[in-house]
């Protein structure tokens, strides 16, 4: 059966210090004047690089299963730092919340993705909607509106930003040609974190997982996380240690391992991308009480 036509529209969101940060809105041309869910997109790019148009392959499909995707821009390093890119996602949440009217969807419906380092802003946004720190960038209009969300989508997240900043010192002096995973660059990693964070001390501060550890989390909302089998900037040792510390605070997460395939797979047609997409599908459809 085919699916239906995805049309997208670019709008401004927020714009701190003057800068104007911008949404892509994805919709599927028949999607009608029932009010849909809403799902935020954050993307990756070890906090550095990229743009809202990153995830275009996932967005479009899972707009045109009926749901309005709004991806998002916000500011990177080297000259945006912690934690004003999770301060941006907490003011986009709440942009879509404020503006649930004019782009059809349902207020109560709002979900959060986000791969690599975009599953680490898009977590902590999660689990401290209404933490000082990242209530910073002012939404016109928005007013009294919060930024809780339904639920996450995290996609090989860096989870722990200093337990990879490490990993990726202790494997930067390899010879070429050593990693499986296409994707890693030790060198362009630890960069892209110093860059980003400063320091250590602020990277632990960051850690998703030291927030659900220490007791810091606001909330913990339902959580599928994607691992990939093959992925080198992210281990599963490292994805399995969040789990483990995440339901024991309590939380209930969903942890799908995909085989065969490396870092930022489900970016790229084909079979394990196909299958990813189906577990997100399955999820979404899950907290909707489709």
């Amino acid at each position: 059966m085919s699916r239906p036509a995805v049309r997208h529209d670019d709008v401004e969101y927020a714009r701190p210090d003057g800068t104007p940060l911008l949404a892509r809105v994805y919709r599927a041309d028949d999607a009608g004047r029932t009010p849909l869910p809403a799902l935020v997109d954050v993307h990756g790019g070890a906090w550095t690089y990229f743009d809202r148009t990153a995830d275009v392959h996932f967005d479009e499909a899972l707009a045109a299963d009926g749901l309005v995707v709004v991806a998002l821009d916000f500011r990177q390093g080297p000259t945006g730092r912690w934690p004003a890119a999770a301060a941006d996602v907490v003011a986009g949440v709440r942009w879509v919340k404020a503006n649930a009217a004019a782009l059809g969807t349902r207020p109560d419906d709002v979900g959060i993705v986000g791969g690599s380092s975009g599953g680490h802003l898009a977590l902590s946004a999660a689990l401290r909607p209404t933490a000082p720190e990242l209530a910073t960038t002012p939404v016109a209009g928005a007013a009294g509106v919060g930024a809780r969300v339904a639920y996450v989508l995290a996609l090989w997240p860096v989870l722990d930003p200093l337990a990879r900043y490490r990993y990726a010192l202790g494997r930067r002096a390899e010879p070429p040609g050593t990693a499986r995973d296409r994707f890693f660059e030790p060198e362009r990693l630890i960069a892209a974190h110093e860059g980003f964070f400063g320091d250590e001390t602020t990277m632990a501060r960051a850690s998703a997982r030291r927030v659900v550890a220490d007791g810091e989390a606001q909330r913990l909302p339902p959580l599928w996380l994607a691992h990939a089998e093959l992925d080198e900037n992210v281990t599963l040792d490292m994805t399995r240690a969040f789990v483990d510390t995440y339901r024991r605070a309590g939380g209930a997460v969903e942890l799908a391992l995909f085989p065969g395939v490396g870092h930022a797979f489900g970016h790229f047609p084909g079979e394990a991308a196909d299958r990813c997409l189906a577990g997100m599908r399955d999820f979404i459809a899950r907290r909707l009480g489709r």
